[in-house]
């Protein structure tokens, strides 16, 4: 593993994925987790990768998604606190590197919390962060999206070695960019205080909860995150992005790269000019990170055919930073 836009010296660094049984930390499991430490100078690279045991059956749309079923982790699954103990030796005080590292970070606190470890001190950075400021001309940085683009071997979609791999050359080669400037407000954060980001934080109240209305085109999505719903919807916590495009208007709603909505024009109008008002102007996405509170499937015409509640939280600042 020697390519030019590898590191030849400097301390190793380890990174990391998990597959999970759903996108809410709280309450769902990581299923897999893989690990690579990179070590600058090295001609191979030790790495750990493993299935871990869950009390629940999987869900039918994560076993399509990631070739996971419960037969490999009844049989092959370890206990989540042996493979986290095994974890925690490997990546010992290294620095940690995910391809969207908030999700990763957010599910490897939840079980260290869970199973009575001290909190991950490692200082966190996140692939997809950079490979956005490294190419912001490509329409999608999925990561499948970015191997196409670099020609590199996808491998297994939605396995944790093969995803760790990806994002480890990711990663590298986005460093290799000339002209790509350092994210605004880049200071080393560790995995327990939340991962690094180029997301903005918006002046206002502490906590601003906006609708967004959602067609058919992206029910699919939503109801995989959100279940197939009564009009009573569901109290939720799940992480997702608000993003605005150089020459639009338009405000999406993101999970995981996946459109699930858009803000209503009035809404997204304001949010819109809050961003752009900052000095961000040396960026193609804007984003602002939001929470699911809750959804519903809307059976009223104006609503579209969801409705979905996010909470942004924000500064009590006044005027941005």
């Amino acid at each position: 593993m020697q390519n030019p836009h590898y590191p030849t010296s400097g301390d190793p660094i380890v990174f990391f994925d998990v597959e999970t049984s759903g996108l809410c930390a709280r309450k769902d499991s990581i299923i897999e987790l893989a690990a690579v430490k990179f070590i600058p100078g090295a001609d191979t690279h030790p790495h750990i990768q493993h299935l871990i045991a869950t009390e629940r059956p999987l869900s039918p749309f994560i076993t399509k998604l990631t070739g996971i079923n419960d037969d490999m982790l009844m049989t092959q699954g370890r206990p989540m606190q042996d493979v986290l103990d095994e974890f925690i030796d490997f990546i010992e005080d290294h620095p940690l590197v995910a391809f969207n590292i908030n999700a990763d970070a957010r599910f490897l606190n939840a079980v260290v919390e869970r199973h009575g470890r001290p909190p991950l001190r490692n200082i966190g950075h996140c692939a997809l962060a950079r490979a956005r400021l490294a190419w912001p001309e490509l329409g999608s940085h999925k990561l499948v999206k970015l191997a196409k683009h670099l020609e590199l071997e996808v491998g297994t979609a939605h396995r944790a070695l093969d995803h760790t791999r990806l994002a480890l050359e990711v990663y590298f080669r986005a460093l290799q960019v000339e002209g790509v400037r350092e994210p605004a407000r880049a200071a080393d954060r560790s995995i327990a205080a939340g991962a690094p980001s180029i997301i903005p934080v918006i002046t206002g109240p502490r906590q601003f909860r906006i609708e967004v209305l959602g067609t058919r085109r992206y029910q699919d999505i939503f109801e995989a995150v959100c279940g197939p719903r009564t009009g009573k919807g569901a109290a939720l916590d799940i992480p997702v992005q608000l993003r605005i495009e150089t020459g639009s208007n338009a405000v999406k709603v993101m999970l995981q790269e996946e459109v699930v909505g858009n803000l209503a024009p009035r809404v997204a109008i304001d949010f819109r000019r809050a961003l752009v008002e900052r000095d961000l102007a040396g960026f193609r996405h804007f984003e602002c990170a939001a929470t699911i509170r809750g959804g519903r499937i809307s059976k009223v015409p104006a609503e579209g055919d969801y409705v979905m509640w996010l909470d942004l939280p924000q500064d009590d600042d006044e005027g941005p930073r």
